[in-house]
């Protein structure tokens, strides 16, 4: 294959895992606000957040593995694991695995959840809004398709949905579980 099919792979496994994990974090805060009572119930709301949360990870994967293979990025395995390490790019790419890093230990510990302490869980749960964040600018200074029409507002809707369901909890509170 050449560098070019490794390039496009790399680009449609990226959005559709920015895209899943778009839906899964807002799906995850929507659960703790009546915002979306309109549109769905919270089981709904629940199973399209524990579809979505695993969905993300061989999208991640292959998007890792095909940046490895291309060889015009010049992006080794273990800049995808420790952040900042890469040549180029050092932090719009170091955001990338920063965000992998933190959703993988969220995602384990939601596996794990019932052997934590719950306070210690929402804690570590939490730092998803600091992976979207990462995500978020990852994307939008690293990614080629940033400035495409339907990525662009998959990106600013899902962080403006952020926004209002945060906004939701700070001024009526978090629903309880």
């Amino acid at each position: 294959m050449d560098d070019l099919t490794f390039w496009f792979a790399a680009r449609a496994t990226g959005l559709t895992a920015f895209a899943a994990i778009c839906i899964s974090v807002v799906s995850g805060e929507a659960l703790r606000t009546s915002v979306l009572d309109f549109l769905a119930s919270n089981r709904a709301i629940r199973k399209l957040h524990d579809f979505t949360t695993p969905l993300w990870i061989p999208l991640v994967l292959a998007h890792i593995v095909t940046l490895v293979l291309d060889k015009t990025a010049r992006i080794a395995l273990r800049d995808a694991i420790v952040p900042f390490q890469v040549d180029y790019g050092w932090w719009q790419i170091g955001l990338g695995t920063l965000a992998f890093d933190i959703l993988i230990v969220v995602t384990v510990t939601s596996w794990l959840r019932k052997y934590m302490n719950n306070t210690l869980w929402q804690w570590i749960h939490r730092t998803s809004y600091i992976a979207f964040a990462a995500i978020f600018f990852h994307a939008f200074f690293s990614g080629t398709d940033f400035g495409a029409p339907l990525v662009s507002a998959i990106a600013w809707s899902s962080a403006l949905a952020l926004a209002i369901f945060g906004m939701a909890r700070l001024l009526w509170g978090r629903l309880p579980a």
